[in-house]
């Protein structure tokens, strides 16, 4: 009787174990979360300030790593080593828009999704945030909104992710091998120069730009682009002679898809419209801008900006530029690495990471000079999945099949 017993209970829990495995490949729905965030060392983090902390446990410390630097200025941001993981963005993260659902494949590790629209957003907010040790920029004024992805159907060029008509890709899907669905992409690792996308170091592009993807080839990744767009107070990046003036205020409305994110080797350029000059600034003991006066019309340069971007990966992304800006040395290296991992209790963390590279008139060296600085990206995006249900699921029926043991006896 007892022999027969346990057999019954072995029984069972075979059976658990293999509905188990068979229920953890089924598709898995759940509620959508996660936060985003872009960081472009010195420059412009986009949107500087977020709706949720960059901040957390594991995965959802979003950090980025800054270095080799070289002779750099300022050099706080371009240390000599990989020395230090800075905060993805110091001033927050773009939330994710509760109530959204994803199915997966429910494969674990690498199970494929498509991510749902609009899964993330930040409403527009005026700020203004003093930037130290980046001179000759004295300032940002940000109002930016984020949110995204668009839908496919109102993106140009959709289903895919556009570079001159050529580059499509598998858009909004995430799954592992992601980077055979991006045209353009010859291996899972590469190495990209801007007007050289086959090099082999930084020196062989046109530009002193470089982006590289390393670590392996069935990595898990996708594309996903998100919008960003100007509130009702055009965002500001203001640049000054000190102490006291001139100063100008080179005007940085966008209303569009950004590149990074959405496919291999995606171009955007964009032109702003000119700014304000003042003969003479105040700035308070925090280097707060508080008051300009001697109007001197409206010619700082108009901000173009044009970027390239590539798609989200749980690899090691690095993006590097060197040259000058305002006649100094400049070298900034930024690189994160992502990565994909079921914990014991069944619960899926994703940390996706995306390079991209942008040269930007916006760190003239005076009101009216035309200085192009060359500038990184790193984006990056944490999606946590609920607790597994099949793991409580499994653990309900392994509380059955002991009742029932005990029932027998």
């Amino acid at each position: 009787m007892q022999a027969s017993r346990l057999s019954a209970i072995g029984f069972v829990c075979s059976l658990l174990v293999l509905f188990s495995s068979g229920a953890g490949a089924a598709p898995k729905s759940y509620v959508f979360s996660g936060k985003l965030t872009s960081n472009r060392g010195t420059l412009i983090n986009l949107p500087m300030v977020g709706n949720v902390g960059c901040n957390g446990a594991g995965f959802a410390n979003l950090t980025v790593m800054s270095g080799p630097g070289g002779k750099a200025i300022p050099s706080p941001y371009t240390p000599a080593v990989h020395s230090k993981a800075h905060l993805a963005n110091n001033y927050g993260c773009v939330a994710h828009v509760p109530g959204k659902k994803v199915t997966t494949t429910g494969a674990g590790a690498g199970g494929a999704f498509v991510m749902p629209a609009k899964a993330f957003s930040r409403p527009a907010a005026g700020y203004s945030i003093h930037i130290p040790n980046a001179t000759p920029i004295r300032q940002l004024f940000t109002s930016f909104a984020a949110t995204g992805p668009r839908a496919p159907g109102s993106v140009t060029g959709a289903p895919g992710s556009m570079f001159n008509g050529m580059n499509a890709a598998a858009f909004h899907g995430f799954k592992k091998g992601a980077w055979a669905t991006q045209t353009g992409r010859a291996a899972s690792m590469f190495t990209w120069c801007w007007g050289n996308p086959n090099c082999a170091k930084i020196t062989q592009g046109t530009k002193p730009l470089i982006v590289k993807y390393a670590g392996g080839g069935s990595a898990f990744g996708g594309t996903m682009g998100f919008v960003i767009s100007s509130g009702p107070n055009p965002s500001n990046i203001a640049v000054a002679v000190p102490p006291g003036g001139p100063i100008g205020f080179g005007i940085l409305a966008t209303h569009s898809s950004q590149p990074t994110g959405r496919g291999y080797a995606v171009k955007k350029s964009t032109s702003g419209t000119p700014g304000p000059v003042w003969g003479m600034y105040m700035a308070s003991s925090m280097g707060k801008i508080t008051m300009v006066s001697l109007y001197l019309g409206m010619y700082f340069p108009a901000a173009k900006v044009t970027n390239y971007g590539f798609p989200f990966t749980t690899m090691t992304v690095l993006a590097r530029n060197t040259g000058t800006v305002a006649g100094n040395p400049k070298i900034t290296t930024l690189t994160a690495k992502g990565g994909d991992t079921v914990t014991a209790m069944g619960r899926r963390n994703i940390n996706l990471v995306a390079g991209g590279v942008a040269r930007s008139n916006t760190l003239s060296s005076t009101p009216v000079a035309n200085n192009t600085a060359n500038v990184p990206e790193i984006a990056q995006m944490y999606l946590p999945e609920p607790g597994n249900t099949v793991s409580l699921l499994a653990g309900a029926l392994g509380l059955l099949a002991i009742a029932a043991s005990r029932r027998t006896r």
